[in-house]
């Protein structure tokens, strides 16, 4: 692999940038990540896709949302940077598996820290990495469609976020039972929780751009506070709700954004479904037997806690 990408990065840098190390990144589930170095000092990103590279089932193009591949990261990388949000810039993209059998992407590398790190390490910068982070937010949740969606697979009309929501969390909630049954009679309450939500809920007439998994890790600060967004394949137009809701979880409510119109109701029905999608994922991850067991059991034991307060109305 190393030689072949060594001569796109002479063709795409030029023949004075010549590819001196590749050092795998861990950290993701859906794709490998890697830090290129040249021997003049240049630094960027190397991100990989194909059927090896993701823990989970690849649900294709017939998928309704995707959370993984390098078309959907070039085309919204290309939306969300023209309309003034912070992520790394697109160098190359090659999709065409001439030459190789995955998609490959050089992208800007942005020196420093995630947001986990400055939280836990470097709070005294906060005030201004959040200043950044909300401002990114804020123009993300500026893009508007009259249709949910991908940018390249963009629903009808009659389609119905609230239904689609329901029915996957319905799908977690059987997988749970099965796969974390010592739990089962929590997920079943959840089930019913959502299920009274949904039956209260409006469709909506206008759908907001969204990051869709937007945490601490997914944000990588720089020297001077910038706040840069990553991993922004599974943006998508739908539900502000969703992405508040997963923000407050993920934020632990430290951050604050400027919408000013929010369905409480929908924030309590994407709450439940953020439970019962990240416990799914992380026990899905943990058969599949991910590297980092500590990082899933962290997460699996935050997400059940979540559920049995809310079963039990705290």
């Amino acid at each position: 692999m190393k030689a072949y990408i060594a001569s796109k990065v002479k063709k795409v840098f030029g023949k004075e940038y010549k590819l001196a190390s590749m050092e795998r990144i861990l950290g993701g589930a859906q794709k490998y990540t890697y830090l290129a170095k040249c021997t003049n000092g240049f630094e960027f990103i190397i991100y990989q896709w194909g059927n090896e590279t993701t823990y989970f089932e690849n649900y294709g193009e017939n998928a309704v949302f995707c959370s993984s591949g390098a078309k959907l990261f070039q085309s919204n990388n290309e939306l969300m940077r023209k309309h003034g949000v912070l992520t790394p810039k697109l160098f190359y993209m090659d999709r065409t598996r001439n030459e190789c059998d995955y998609d490959f992407a050089f992208v800007e590398y942005v020196k420093g820290h995630d947001m986990d790190y400055i939280i836990a390490k470097e709070p005294y910068r906060l005030q201004k990495v959040l200043e950044s982070l909300r401002t990114s937010i804020d123009r993300l949740h500026g893009i508007k469609s009259e249709t949910a969606g991908q940018i390249d697979r963009m629903q009808t009309s009659d389609f119905d976020v609230i239904s689609f929501e329901l029915e996957q969390l319905r799908q977690n909630s059987s997988y749970l039972r099965e796969y974390d049954n010592e739990y089962s009679d929590y997920y079943v309450q959840v089930e019913t929780k959502a299920t009274e939500y949904a039956s209260k809920l409006k469709k909506r007439k206008e759908y907001t751009f969204i990051h869709s998994e937007l945490g601490p890790n997914h944000v990588i600060v720089d020297e001077d506070d910038n706040a840069y967004l990553i991993d922004i394949e599974g943006a998508k137009f739908y539900d502000v709700e969703e992405e508040l809701s997963f923000l407050d979880i993920r934020f632990n409510k430290i951050l604050e954004t400027a919408e000013s119109a929010v369905d409480e109701q929908r924030m309590h029905f994407y709450y439940l479904g953020h439970c019962l999608g990240n416990l799914q994922g992380a026990i899905e991850l943990k058969r599949q037997g991910y590297y980092d067991m500590d990082d899933l059991n962290g997460m699996i034991e935050f997400f059940r806690k979540q559920v049995i307060e809310t079963c039990k109305g705290k």
